[in-house]
């Protein structure tokens, strides 16, 4: 925005407001100023363009005397707000491209709320042209695209907040925090389980039930009454006659399944369709 009335009467009402910050351009070469950040705000921005820029990047106010100076094609720059009266101001700023409207004579809550959404995008848009310039940098260290660089950061984000595999098990002893994926199968015996692991058995006072409900239902499988498994220590399944089944371990644990719950079992043993 040029400096004149409407410029001082914007300055004013902003001392008004609680706002971190920022950059606000007045300029009197509104059309170059207007396409240089409408470009610099663009989120398709290549790379290249944004290195040196983020620091370039301002807030643009335009006011509505100013409006002839952009022309109907010009580039719609989001981080650009329009200094005006009445709704038509508006109309006719939002057809040249400004982002947003601001009434320095409004109620204050509401230009609290205008200009502090404007701040937040502005700040929004500084990290995003940062965050592409380390891309670049990392993917020229790399040797990759960034396309891949992304793509290799995601997975390396997924594998950091995947979730623990621990289940907390109370036995005589005190409490065991237990890697579920080594647990190979669970017994009930009376009021206790028997939780067979890789390297040790463990006598916990619990139900069957309810040590079911703890364990992940795509690794663990009931069998029988009395017996859960871990479907990623099953070896095989053993047919002896239409009514007697035995699931395999890798240990080489032979666990009889029910006839009731041998359909269900089916689905994941017959054909080894083991869950991911």
């Amino acid at each position: 925005m040029t400096q004149g009335k409407l410029a001082q009467a914007f300055s004013l009402s902003l001392q008004e407001l609680t706002l971190p910050e920022c950059q606000f351009e007045f300029t009197t070469d509104l059309h170059t100023q207007f396409c240089f950040q409408a470009r610099l705000q663009h989120p398709g921005l290549s790379t290249q363009e944004s290195v040196a820029e983020h620091g370039s990047l301002k807030i643009l106010v335009v006011g509505s005397h100013d409006l002839s100076l952009l022309s109907l094609d010009a580039p719609r720059c989001e981080l650009s707000v329009l200094c005006g009266y009445n709704n038509q101001q508006a109309i006719d700023g939002f057809a040249k491209g400004i982002s947003r409207f601001y009434q320095p004579d409004a109620p204050t809550e509401l230009r609290q709320r205008q200009i502090t959404d404007l701040i937040d995008a502005y700040y929004a848009r500084i990290n995003a042209l940062k965050w592409q310039w380390i891309i670049k940098r990392l993917s020229w260290q790399r040797a990759c695209s960034p396309a891949r660089l992304l793509q290799e950061l995601s997975a390396l984000k997924t594998r950091s907040t995947a979730p623990h595999h621990q289940i907390s098990l109370r036995s005589s002893c005190g409490w065991h925090c237990v890697d579920w994926q080594r647990i190979r199968y669970v017994e009930a015996a009376g009021d206790y389980m028997c939780v067979y692991t890789q390297e040790e058995t463990l006598i916990v006072r619990s139900t069957l039930t309810e040590l079911a409900q703890r364990l992940p239902q795509s690794w663990f499988l009931r069998v029988n009454r009395s017996v859960i498994i871990n479907l990623h220590h099953v070896k095989g399944l053993t047919k002896l006659s239409p009514a007697v089944n035995y699931v395999e371990l890798k240990d080489g644990s032979r666990l009889k399944i029910s006839r009731r719950l041998l359909p269900q079992c089916l689905r994941y043993l017959d054909g080894k369709v083991w869950p991911t």
